[in-house]
This record gives C-alpha cells, structure tokens and sequence, in this order.
C-alpha cells in the first residue's frame, strides 16, 4: 500500500514538474523575444541557457543523491521555490533595459542578450534540474528491485506533463491570459500539488506552501496582479507613456505616445509612428518616381504611419495594402485620432490583413511597384521578405518594367566591413532574379529593383521633373534635395562597392538575419563580430572534420570507459534533438511567419514525441538484455536518418505553403514535425540507463539517471546556442541536417562495435 502511494505521488510530482518546465520555458521564450526586438536569436539563447541550467541542477544533486535521506522534503521546498521563481523570472525579464540602462528603442547587444538569456533564467531552471534527479532518488525509495522502472516512470510521466502542459498553453492559456497571469496560475498549481500530494509529512514547507497559496489567491482576487502587469509593463516603456500593450498571433504590440505621436511597436521594433515624415516618403517616392506611370501599387507592411498617405498622392494609383497582423489595425483605431486612418478607408486602398508571401504566391493581379515597407531583415520573421525565393514571386507580379523597392539602415557616406557584407548581401539576392538593382546611399539605403532590362532612369533632373509633373508636395524627397541624394559619384561608389559579389539570403540559409545582427551589434560591442569572423573561416568542408575528431575520440575512451559509447550518443542525441527543435522553429518562421504564436505548439510537440517513446522504453526495459541493446542502436539508426529526411520534408512544404483552404491544416502538422525526434529521444534514454546499469558501473540508479541526464542536456545547450546564433545563418538548414546525420552515424558506428551483454 505504501509502495503504491509512493508510485502515484512520484508520477503526480513528474507531472508537476513537466508542465511547470514546459509552460515557464513558453511564457520565458515570448517575453524575450520581446525584449529583444523580435529576434528569434532568443529562442536560441534561452533553449540554451536553459538546457545548461537544467544539467547543472541535475549534475550537482545526481552527486548528492547517496547523502540525501529525506527527498521529499527536498522536492516540497523545490516546489515553493518554483512557485516564486516562475513570476519572478518574469519580471527580471521585464526590466532588462532598466537593469542595463539602455534606452526605449536601442537595440540590445548581442553580449548582453546572451548574457541576461544565460543569467535570468538560472534559478528556475537549476531547481527544475535537480528536481528531477531527485524524484529518481524518491523513486529508489520504492525499492532496489523497482528502481529502473521509477526512473523510465519519471522520465515517462514528465514527457506526459510536458506535451499537455504545452498543448494548454497554446490552445487555453496563451488566447485567455496575459504572460503575468499564466506564470501566477502556474506557481498556484505548484503550491497546490505540495499541499495535496506532499500534505502533511513536512510541517514547516506545508505551512510555508499553504500560507504563499493564500497570499497567492488575495493578491489575484483582490486585483493587485493586473495592476502589477501593468506597472511592469510601463517600466519596460519607462521612457514613453505606454497606452496599450497585448499580444497577437504574431508577437507583442505595444502602442505609446510622445507629446503628439504616436508610435507602435512590434515585439520591440518600430513599426510606425504618426507624422514621421521623412521614413514614409523615402519608401515610397523613389520607386513611385522611378516609374514612369504608376498605376497598381503593393505595399507589404505598415502603412498607417504616413506611407498610404505618401502613394495617395499619386493621381489614379490603387492600392493593394498587405500588413501581417490585423491587431496593428484594430489598436491603432482604439487610440489614433481619426486623421491618422483616414488612408486605409480610402476607396482607392484595399486592405489585407494576411501574411504577405501568401498573398504574393495567390495574387492573380500585376503591379507596377512593390514597395516593402518592413525594417529590414533583423528577424527570421522579417528574414522571409529580402530572400530570393521571395523576389522570385515578386517578380512574377509586376507588370514589364515594374519596380520593386525596399529599404534598409546603411551610412551617408562610409560602408563599415559590416554594412557592406550586409548590404552585398541583398544586392546580390535581388540581382540574382532582376535585371536591374540600384541602390540610393544614405542613412537608410534605398533599393530599386526593375523586372526587365533598360535600366532604372534615377536621373535626378528627371525625378524633380516627376514630382512636380504629378503635383506632389513633399518635405524630404523634393526637388532642393533629390540632386544630392542622387549625386552621380555617391551613386556610382555605392553601387560599384554593391556590386562585388555577396552572399545569397535564402528561406534555407537566412545570411542577411545574421548580417543584420552583427550590423547592430557594432554600435554596442564589437565582440561578436570578431567571433562571427572566427566562425565565417570555417568551411562546410571544416565543420565535417567534427565527426571524425569524435570517431577518434570515441574509440579510444571506448577501450577505457565501456559505457562510453551510450555517454556519446546520449551527448549527440541531445545536441540532434535541438538542433532539429531550431531548424523547425526557424524553416516555421520562413514558411508561416507566426512561430511566436506557434511556438508552444513546436515545444509540445516534440514533449509528446518524448512520451510516446517513454512509454515505448517501458514496455522495451523488460525485455532480455540483448534485444534492449539492439533497441537502442535501431533508435540510433533512425537518428542518423531523420535528418537527412528534414530538408526534403521543408521543400516539400514550401511548394505546399500556398495551397487555397489547408495552409493552417499543413502549419501545424509542420509544428508537430519535433514529435519524431522526441519520440527516438524518449526511447533511448530509459535504454540507456538500464544498459549502463549492465555494465556494473558501481553507480546508484539516480547518480546514473541523473548523470544521462546530465549529458543529454548538456549536448542540447550546445546545440541551441551555436545553432539558432550561427550555423544555420552561416551555413544553412541542409549543411546543419547533414552535419547532425554524420554526427549520429559516427556515433552509431561505436554502439556498433560495442557489446552489452
């Protein structure tokens, strides 16, 4: 009967202690992401600082597990430590910026991203850690004979508590609850399970549980946390008057106010701001002047802060408008005086409010100019709109001699390395599919690029001509200041620097996300450019040289260390299952656009995968031996495999993005893509205690359990932080595929020559 209670409260705690991590890791990713301007280099980032925080918890207790006699205390206090660390480490997150003083705007260095990423989330996931090894402690307690089983129970169980905890949020919690009241919820279902499953057999952490639970509840019931997510919220903003902020599809939107403007940001990024004059007319007035007759214009992003304003000046130009989120629209009109919308209910603008590679692939419409009006590729997001995949379908809809223009930050006068790397690499990415790309110099570079051959006419004399031609009234691009924008040696040194060869931005293989980022990160700290120029020396032809420095390695700890074969590929499969975890999440942002909104789906996903294989493990630990062992290299083969399987399955649902009626349907059977990698993960793990068991290693269960577990941890905190930050960028999805395959198949080879049993 003890034995029974015993089991119930391990897999109710295993439970409890997946959906916490699960949950907290979904609420932690989006509120960074935030912070840090919609780049999605902070999933890595905090994957990564989280994975390594998790193996630290579970290496330092797996060393304390023979000396602790009383787990459950342990585990009651872990539990009131979650419940005020999980709204805690929201808040840090929140005041990032107040912390390290950087103004409203600023982009946040790269050193200091990684740096608050690896700190802020440390205690939390330091506690989840040890948790669970000591729940492999509790479950020895059990007995000896049942020990193997408890820990395949716990991994199981907390797998279980992951996917559902995961499918909740992205189904109930993310549409109902703010970010604040969700990290409450989750510290309330804490306390609730030390109250009712630890109950009464630890009198000081009951007590201390019971008495935080009813602060808890006043502190909700009384109102007192919507106000404190509010003042949170306003000192993120400290700078600005915050008027609104909530969270869409597609990130979080914050509209603020400054004497009379207005400005909307998204995830952290300006999208526009009332009466700015400047931005809006050189978006738009060098490709509409460029143009000979602009008749049928398309504008990809927001147009609410003076660019619909600035093509309506244009006599008969129709306007098809295509802005991501309908929430920019729906908050601007709660709070903008009248005048600042007047342009998008104009009869001569259609508005649609979908992503916009969507609706260039299903536009049955030609258009004279494109005008791209986003803030340049800085995100994965906005990464999908300077490719040259995406060019190819612009292409496709302009009219014979339309135009394509778009802008981004640059330098009046002096290309740093950086700018210019950066800047090549469109260039070249637009000169690949257009006949013609000329490039204005200024603080903002703006690109023209012309679908048939003839040349762009950006003679100023014939611009100014234009302009006044047409009757537009302009305060920046006008006829005193077009000679010197266009000034003929500026024009010339700009675009014969651009025209060296570059590197080419694809969906696959997002080089200017990665130029953009190292761009930014100079006008804080030039440290990570010097380590993005260290890795821009490797070749694909180098990073192949890993596998076989591993099968070196391998074999000789192999003649040392028998179980060291399962050790490496434990190690391995967690930096694999990562990087698999990264590759979805960024080929999701390519395709979709929404991984933000989806990103609780991908993290569930890949939890479900890993109960299912749990629960495979189970039904395989009983087996003999021998068929244990060849369980687990058959897990290993498929491993090698899966892989090579991705970049095929991401061209497959490229051709299939645009399909009328099942774009939402294929979405998500892309996110739960990771349900595979975690089901081979899931299985191999429970083997691979019980094969190292085998092998008399003097180890208690829980010291080996929490060893492996350890590793695979530590094997993904690698595997996040170089993945997301440069691999992917530098080399592309199918090198990084390939690479883990030959990783996996090394690792495959030494299982291979070794013997269990």
């Amino acid at each position: 009967m003890l034995t029974h209670h015993k089991n119930r409260t391990l897999k109710i705690l295993a439970l409890t202690l997946g959906t916490t991590a699960i949950i907290s890791q979904i609420i932690l990713l989006r509120e960074f992401v935030t912070v840090f301007y919609g780049n999605e280099t902070a999933y890595a980032l905090v994957l990564g600082s989280w994975l390594f925080w998790v193996s630290a918890g579970s290496w330092v207790f797996s060393r304390l597990t023979s000396r602790i006699k009383t787990p459950g205390w342990w585990l009651s206090v872990l539990l009131i430590v979650n419940a005020f660390l999980i709204p805690a480490s929201v808040v840090m997150v929140r005041l990032i910026k107040v912390l390290l003083d950087i103004p409203t705007g600023q982009i946040v260095g790269m050193l200091p991203m990684a740096g608050t990423a690896f700190l802020i989330p440390a205690p939390l996931t330091f506690a989840l850690g040890g948790f669970f090894t000591l729940l492999c402690r509790y479950g020895e307690t059990i007995g000896e004979t049942d020990a193997r089983r408890a820990t395949g129970s716990i991994y199981l169980f907390e797998s279980v508590g992951a996917g559902v905890g995961g499918l909740a949020f992205s189904f109930i919690l993310m549409l109902l609850l703010s970010s604040m009241s969700a990290a409450l919820l989750l510290a309330a279902f804490n306390l609730v399970v030390l109250l009712t499953v630890i109950k009464r057999r630890h009198m000081a952490s009951y007590r201390l549980g019971f008495f935080f639970l009813l602060a808890l509840l006043i502190f909700v019931g009384s109102g007192a946390d919507q106000r404190f997510d509010r003042w949170t919220r306003r000192l993120q903003w400290r700078d600005l008057h915050l008027i609104e902020v909530t969270d869409s599809v597609y990130g979080n939107l914050a509209l603020t106010q400054r004497g009379r403007d207005f400005s909307l940001f998204e995830n952290g990024l300006l999208s526009y701001t009332t009466r700015e004059v400047v931005d809006s007319e050189q978006s738009v007035h060098f490709g509409m002047l460029a143009h000979p007759d602009p008749r049928q214009i398309l504008l990809i992003g927001s147009g609410i802060g003076g660019t619909l304003e600035e093509i309506l000046k244009y006599d008969g130009a129709r306007i098809d408008y295509v802005d991501l989120d309908p929430k920019v629209v729906e908050i601007s009109r709660r709070h903008l005086p009248d005048a600042f919308l007047a342009p998008v209910r104009n009869p001569r603008v259609r508005s649609f409010f979908q992503d916009a590679r969507l609706f260039v692939k299903r536009a049955g419409e030609l258009y004279d100019v494109v005008i791209i009006n986003l803030s340049g590729p800085y995100t994965a997001l906005l990464n999908r709109y300077y490719t040259v995949e995406f060019f190819d379908e612009v292409k496709r809809i302009l009219r014979p001699g339309g135009i394509m223009t778009f802008s981004v930050p640059s330098s009046e006068n002096y290309l740093s390395p950086e700018a210019r790397d950066f800047l090549r690499s469109l260039h070249t990415t637009a000169g690949r599919v257009f006949d013609t790309v000329k490039v204005v110099p200024g603080d903002t570079a703006v690109f023209l690029a012309r679908k048939t051959p003839g040349g762009l006419n950006l003679d100023p004399l014939v611009l100014m001509s234009r302009l006044n031609k047409r009757g537009i009234q302009t305060k920046y691009v006008s006829a005193d200041y077009l000679p010197f924008r266009l000034n003929e040696w500026r024009m010339r040194d700009i675009n014969e620097s651009l025209s060296e060869p570059g590197q080419i931005n694809r969906d696959s293989h997002p080089i200017a996300f990665l130029y953009d980022i190292v761009l930014w990160s100079t006008h804080v700290n030039r440290g990570f450019r010097s380590l993005i120029w260290v890795f821009k020396g490797i070749t694909v032809y180098h990073l192949f040289l890993i596998p076989v420095i591993l099968l070196a390695g391998g074999w000789v700890l192999s003649r040392f260390y028998p179980a060291s074969p399962v050790h490496l590929s434990i190690l391995v499969t967690g930096f694999s299952e990562i990087v698999f975890q990264v590759i979805v999440i960024l080929a999701f942002q390519a395709l979709y656009g929404y991984a933000y909104y989806k990103i609780g789906l991908i993290m569930a996903s890949f939890m479900t995968g890993l109960a299912l294989g749990s629960w495979t493990a189970r039904k395989i630990i009983g087996y003999p031996r021998r068929q244990v062992e060849r369980f687990y290299k058959q897990a290993q083969g498929a491993i090698v495999v899966y892989p090579l399987i991705l970049p095929f399955l991401f061209v497959v649902f490229q051709n299939t993005v645009s399909t009328r009626g099942l774009t939402g349907l294929l979405a998500s059977v892309f996110a739960f893509l990771p349900v595979i990698a975690g089901f081979l993960g899931g299985i191999q793990y429970p083997l691979a205690v019980t094969l190292v068991q085998s092998l008399k290693s003097g180890r208690t269960v829980s010291a080996s359990a929490g060893f492996l577990y350890a590793l695979d941890v530590l094997g993904a905190t690698f595997g996040a932080l170089i993945t997301g930050v440069i691999l992917i960028p530098l080399w592309g999805i199918n090198a990084v595929a390939f690479f883990c395959a030959a990783l996996n198949a090394v690792v495959l080879f030494l299982l291979l020559v070794k013997r269990f049993s």
